[in-house]
């Protein structure tokens, strides 16, 4: 075996979804899907048609002023997962089915109903969407569709034996003529590759040259999509996607590991971020160029694209924490933010961005420190409390020590537990992590 082999034999477990083995054979005479799926209903969604059984209504649509989706307040969620493993003309997609495992994981966690397909023809897809299309989601808060298949340039992918557009998939799902899903975020989830340019890595610390081979992108893919829709695709238009045989796609792999890490302290769109950064930065594929007689060093860059209009946090129902936070438009981790211009090295207490929604809860509890002071003038700590809290001006710089303190007082005041009359009527104060 020549070394050149021996090199590219090292680095192969690594696949992109969307290698072709060998030509599909698909012939007009034997091409059944597709005389099955035109002698159904194939008008494009949301022509009327001739009869309507019923006409359904939305009586849980939000309110215009919610700035959250709102899923604590949904018992159920819907998510339909398309894995295509055994395609017609390609290598079977090896570690697809980790990447099954990893969502259902993942995503039952947030109470989501969830229903695999595996190897599907094309007809068979369109015909499972237009099922789900035609749903009653009154009573769901959050619809996922995740695609794990080949693909090429222009938003094309693989059933098991013919390509469809991703552009099928969202028509399914405007919602003019669909009421129950309005004000529904809808996430697509597309592991594919999206044509066969590599992404090779630049150093960052080091000045690089712009290689002249570089290929011309195409116009910019877009998609005719409507409010409420987040699409994540696994790489940039134009390039493959990674899959690791043994362990299942970046993409996949470490969405489902940031959603478990973050959620629901972070909404979705803040959550794929850290995603693409993850894979853009610690991610790569190493490839034995014949040519060159060196390792190329591939890279891959997930890509969001977003009509969503509201904070989308993927919270269980009825989650009390998360409810409360509500009041917060900037979520559950705003104490964590940090204004411009931050001196470093303060690190007495935390900085805090622009959530200020505690400083209420704060005055709120210096009243109460004070009735319990002056029934209990034996209660030094109380007393001290409330000297320090009395020597804090009004200004920005002391908030973080107010928001501490406001969760000293409140752990103070609960040891009244069991001798103070309106315990069960105070309003606490528990800092959100």
């Amino acid at each position: 075996m020549e070394n050149e082999d021996i090199m590219a034999y090292i680095f192969s477990r690594d696949s992109h979804d969307g290698e072709l083995s060998s030509l599909p054979q698909i012939n007009d005479e034997n091409s059944d899907d597709d005389a099955e799926c035109n002698d159904k209903n194939t008008s494009e969604p949301g022509t009327p048609t001739a009869e309507f059984e019923k006409t359904l209504y939305n009586t849980r649509a939000l309110n215009k002023t919610d700035s959250t989706y709102r899923l604590e307040s949904f018992q159920k969620h819907y998510m339909m997962i398309f894995n295509q493993e055994n395609i017609v003309g390609f290598n079977p997609r090896l570690g697809t089915e980790k990447d099954v495992s990893a969502l259902c994981k993942t995503f039952s966690e947030y109470n989501f109903e969830i229903n695999v397909h595996k190897d599907l023809t094309k007809s068979q897809i369109m015909e499972e969407l237009k099922i789900l299309s035609e749903r009653d989601f009154t009573d769901y808060g959050c619809i996922v569709i995740a695609v794990l298949t080949h693909g090429t340039y222009g938003g094309l992918l693989r059933a098991k034996n013919m390509q469809y557009s991703e552009g099928e998939i969202i028509n399914h799902f405007k919602t003019h003529d669909k009421p129950t899903l309005l004000t529904k975020p809808k996430f697509l989830i597309v592991q594919a590759c999206r044509g066969t340019r590599p992404i090779r890595g630049m150093p960052v610390a080091r000045v690089g040259k712009i290689s002249k081979d570089i290929d011309k992108d195409e116009e910019p893919y877009t998609l005719p999509i409507e409010s409420d829709m987040l699409i994540l695709h696994s790489s940039y238009s134009g390039n493959p996607s990674h899959r690791d045989e043994l362990h299942g796609s970046w993409l996949i792999q470490a969405l489902c590991a940031e959603i478990t890490k973050s959620s629901p302290a972070q909404d979705l769109e803040s959550i794929i971020t850290d995603v693409k950064r993850k894979v853009a930065i610690d991610m790569s594929h190493k490839v034995y160029n014949k040519q060159t007689y060196e390792i190329d060093i591939n890279k891959q860059m997930p890509v969001m694209t977003s009509t969503l209009i509201r904070k989308l946090y993927l919270r269980k129902y009825n989650d009390e924490q998360s409810s409360l936070a509500v009041h917060c438009d900037r979520g559950l981790n705003c104490q964590n933010e940090v204004f411009d211009g931050e001196v470093p090295g303060t690190s007495l207490f935390p900085q805090l961005g622009p959530c200020f929604c505690f400083l209420n809860h704060y005055t709120y509890l210096k009243q109460c420190l004070r009735y319990v002071v002056a029934e209990n003038s034996e209660d030094r700590v109380a007393k001290s409390y409330l000297d320090i809290s009395e020597t804090l001006e009004d200004s920005d710089d002391f908030n973080a020590t107010k928001e501490k303190l406001a969760t000293l007082i409140s752990e103070h005041l609960s040891s009244y537990a069991d001798s103070l009359d309106f315990y069960k009527y105070l309003y606490l104060y528990k800092r959100r992590l």
